[in-house]
């Protein structure tokens, strides 16, 4: 596979979220052929009520920001690793460097912070939600930007049922209904500077669990494994748009019509000494939802993203064996740390 200095720009079909939600037929034929084609879109949130999902987003980087400005023994309270069950936190945090990274012998460049959908929906309302301080002075935002994200999923679940003519009562929506017990998460990442030296850098080479994931981020670095090709391409973000991307959950609910792509992230060559953050709702089906995977394999929703997550925090003989990772027998997608431009380094 080409160095990181090598890899183009992914060419993405952008979708105007303002002409989905009028459901109209020739955006129902486009997002169709992206998440067929190479399983990854853009929506374009510019055009849709005064920007309001744009402010939403913009309020969310700064709650972000806040949070991961705390010392680290106050955010280490908030410390969850355990499987998704009955009784899911509003918030759970991961530091950086647990699993492993996207660079040969690193570990993981990122933390994280979860604000569970369920759980945030059905806490008490006149009680402070259990989370950081910055993030409990913003339950409003926190709700109404899921809920944004939410019905914005609807509406590419609606239209991808319709064009594939799926039948009434049976359409991908049916299974992500707002408010329903399910592990749908609203994450906040931070992303280290990249250090030669350092021993965590990126995100390792996966499928979402999910359905369908919402990603914003302040820089580049994620990558999408072009299909039929050994080519890893960036995904640069654009202002007021989605970098949006089918999962594995969608994908089986599809019945493989639908793909779910392999991406990563790493340091981007030209901004290798800048602070990543990341918005991402990652939407996924209610935890009693059922599926078959590509072996036939039958699953609920929950245990899939609770095998997924296992095979995460494994050691990479385990994350090697099946295609639980990446959807390919032993592949995990790592570059090596000579791929990556040193900080100040010219290129020919």
């Amino acid at each position: 596979m080409s160095s990181l200095d090598n890899a183009p720009d992914a060419r993405l079909r952008t979708i105007s979220y303002k002409r989905l939600a009028s459901n109209d037929p020739q955006t129902d034929k486009e997002i169709l052929a992206a998440c067929v084609e190479v399983g990854f879109f853009y929506l374009d949130f510019n055009d849709y009520e005064s920007g309001r999902v744009v402010d939403e987003v913009n309020g969310l980087f700064q709650a972000s920001r806040a949070t991961y400005d705390l010392p680290q023994e106050s955010k280490d309270q908030w410390i969850v690793d355990k499987d998704h069950g009955e009784d899911l936190p509003v918030c759970g945090y991961k530091r950086s460097g647990v699993s492993n990274g996207s660079i040969e012998g690193k570990k993981d460049g990122f933390e994280g912070i979860m604000v569970f959908e369920h759980a945030l929906g059905t806490a008490p309302k006149g009680a402070p939600i259990a989370a950081p301080a910055p993030l409990a002075a913003q339950r409003l935002l926190l709700s109404s930007g899921i809920r944004d994200f939410h019905f914005a999923g609807l509406a590419v679940l609606s239209s991808l049922s319709r064009s594939l003519e799926r039948p009434a009562g049976e359409g991908f929506q049916d299974s992500h209904r707002y408010g329903e017990k399910c592990t749908t998460a609203l994450g906040l990442l931070k992303y280290r500077k990249y250090e030669p030296t350092g021993q965590e850098v990126g995100h390792i080479a996966h499928t979402d669990a999910g359905s369908l994931s919402f990603v914003f981020s302040n820089i580049g670095g994620l990558q999408v494994l072009m299909p039929g090709t050994d080519q890893w391409s960036y995904i640069p973000p654009r202002d007021g748009c989605a970098v949006v991307n089918v999962g594995d959950s969608l994908q089986f609910l599809a019945r493989g019509a639908l793909r779910s792509s392999l991406h990563r992230v790493v340091p981007h060559v030209d901004q290798t000494l800048e602070e990543k953050y990341t918005v991402v709702y990652l939407m996924r089906p209610e935890s009693d939802a059922l599926f078959k995977d590509a072996q036939g394999n039958e699953w609920k929703s929950v245990e899939w993203c609770n095998k997924k997550f296992s095979v995460f925090r494994a050691d990479l003989a385990e994350q090697k064996l099946g295609s639980f990772l990446t959807g390919r027998d032993g592949f995990t997608g790592m570059s090596t740390i000579d791929d990556i431009r040193q900080p100040g380094a010219l290129t020919a």
